[in-house]
């Protein structure tokens, strides 16, 4: 961690003030806004990342705003053996000087939303704390101008600033399982608005019938940060005339997909989908990169079959799906080890062979990669599915019994024998405990060195409640010093974080783009993969790394693959 004094110009405050800068894991930097009243730190971030992007540094993926601060991911190749030093630098060239980046103008939106009755439940509960009827409840919600300080926690989801202070309201103390796409709800002193039906702990008070993300569209976002945001009260039958109009246009499914370059799934397996490396550049609008949880195995079993790096492939945990092939292809099975299947090699399936991969003895999360690549349409840039979101992948979702997934051209037909995968490139976890490096997080200051020891020398066992979002642990209760109520951050794969019952959470593929917990450690690059492979009811325990020592972990690994690629590439019997 470090402080860097830069000059902040415009409206926001004209003084010198200290930005800290923190590390989020060993591709990511935090960087936080100086301690501002909330209005002018969201205005301070939009500056910030506006000069940031207007830099455009080559080893910069994206640049993620959120309520007090921003994150900066890095390539995974990128040397950052002074990056602290090197983001001081930066940050004096976009800051120290007299002229400010322009900011984007702020849109006024207005969106409607229906208060009464079952799209508002929580609406009489919430007004009778703030001493109000619930039509004037829903009068004073609608009647305030918002502003957008952020999009994350999901696709579209925005966090609002302006509501009246008697209008708060503590979260739900029993989240629901499932709070209704557009649902308008306050949690404490904001109000926002769930894009996708999705759990929730907000107070429910209306609804709107109007879309908020559509991965479609040329800009999926409908709001962005800094807009200012109008609600308009409509009734019950105004809103179903609406989402009726807007259902008509939506209508349609995806044609059933025939080709004889295809494989038809005779079992689903646990949650098989579509995955590929992810898309990342869209976490500024809630959409983390997603992607195969394992990216070691999938970029292995790519390149087993002659793949682009970038090719879809299917994942699962725990048991895969039974796949019946109409052509002939080359195979390769990574991650978890599969029964009768060959593991970390090639090999061929004929037309009319069915490939059985339900029985998975070792691992957690396995990977078939075929020659070719599964061929599903490109949204956001990606293949891969966004289960929350409902989008990408095959029909937004996990795979189902009778599906049919075309398969892509490829000139590989073959291997040729005698050679074999390094096991430096294939590590499934098969010792009784995992063992997963880490590096301090932003928050390692809310926890005495008794607590961090509690996370680094205890053994946590995997729950049953672990999928592609996070990884929960059960084990020694790690606990902050004090009670602190965070503002939400940007969160990166492989975030620990610390909830109240001092229980580790590790965020995978599928996280949150931005979260509310502690963020007590971060497990270094190299490591994922490892993560990914400890099936629930196994054992793991942390240790501490340097930051350094990641980077030179993960840049070998990146040497290694390189030189794995470009011999194997010499190995594949092509079509002529």
């Amino acid at each position: 961690m470090s402080d860097y004094r830069g000059l902040c110009r415009g409206n926001v405050l004209e003084s010198w003030a200290v930005m800290t800068i923190k590390v989020l894991g060993d591709t990511a930097l935090l960087v936080e806004a100086p301690p501002l009243a909330a209005p002018a730190a969201a205005a301070w971030v939009r500056r910030a990342t506006a000069a940031i992007r207007a830099e455009n540094w080559p080893e910069v993926v994206e640049v993620v705003p959120a309520l007090t601060g921003l994150a900066l991911h890095f390539r995974s190749t990128t040397e950052n053996a002074e990056l602290d030093k090197r983001v001081h630098q930066h940050l004096e060239s976009c800051f120290a000087t007299e002229s400010a980046t322009p900011l984007p103008a702020a849109r006024e939106v207005e969106l409607p939303v229906c208060y009464e009755g079952k799209y508002g439940p929580d609406l009489p509960l919430v007004g009778e704390q703030a001493r109000l009827s619930p039509t004037a409840m829903a009068a004073a919600h609608a009647a305030g101008t918002y502003t957008v300080q952020a999009i994350g926690f999901s696709p579209g989801f925005p966090y609002l600033m302006g509501l009246d202070p008697k209008l708060a309201c503590p979260r739900r103390a029993t989240p629901r399982t499932s709070v209704p796409a557009g649902s308008v709800g306050i949690g404490g002193n904001q109000t926002g608005v769930y894009p996708h039906a999705s759990p929730g702990g907000w107070n429910i008070i209306g609804r709107t019938p109007e879309p908020l993300f559509d991965p479609r569209a040329d800009d999926p976002c409908r709001l962005r940060a800094g807009d200012q945001l109008k609600f308009r009260a409509i009734s019950a039958v105004e809103f179903e005339r609406h989402a009726s109009a807007l259902s008509r246009r939506d209508a349609g499914a995806d044609p059933a997909t025939e080709s004889p370059a295809a494989i038809e799934v005779l079992l689903a397996g646990v949650q098989t989908t579509v995955q590929d490396r992810g898309r990342p550049g869209f976490q500024s609008l809630g959409v983390t990169e997603g992607g195969a949880v394992d990216r070691r195995a999938l970029r292995l079993a790519n390149a087993l079959v002659g793949n682009a790096p970038d090719a879809a492939v299917l994942e699962w945990p725990l048991r895969g799906p039974q796949l019946f092939f109409r052509d002939r292809r080359l195979v390769a099975v990574t991650g978890a080890i599969a029964v009768g299947v060959p593991f970390c090699r090639p090999f061929i399936v004929d037309a009319g062979e069915v490939l059985d991969l339900s029985q998975v003895p070792t691992g957690c999360r396995g990977i078939v990669a075929i020659s070719g690549g599964v061929e599903v349409p490109v949204v956001m840039g990606s293949r891969s599915t966004h289960l929350n979101g409902q989008f990408g992948g095959f029909r937004g979702r996990a795979l189902r019994k009778g599906d049919v997934l075309a398969l892509g051209a490829t000139r590989v037909v073959g291997a040729k024998p005698g050679w074999m995968v390094s096991p430096s490139l294939s590590r499934p976890v098969t010792g009784d405990v995992a063992k997963v490096r880490v590096v301090r997080g932003p928050e390692e200051d809310l926890f005495d060195t008794r607590n961090w020891e509690r996370l680094v020398d205890g053994t946590y066992v995997v729950s049953a409640h672990s999928d592609r979002m996070g990884m929960r642990l059960d084990g020694p209760q790690v606990r902050a010093h004090t009670a602190t109520e965070l503002t939400s951050g940007p969160v990166a794969a492989g975030t620990v974080q610390m909830p109240p019952d001092g229980q580790p959470i590790v965020l995978l593929a599928d996280r949150q783009s931005l979260g509310g917990y502690p963020r007590i450690a971060g497990v270094i690059t190299v490591d994922l993969p490892v993560v990914a492979q400890v099936p629930p009811g196994s054992a793991l325990q942390f240790t501490e790394v340097s930051l350094a020592e990641a980077e030179d972990l993960r840049l070998q690994e990146e040497r290694d693959f390189k030189r794995f690629e470009s011999t194997v590439a010499s190995h594949f019997v092509l079509r002529s």
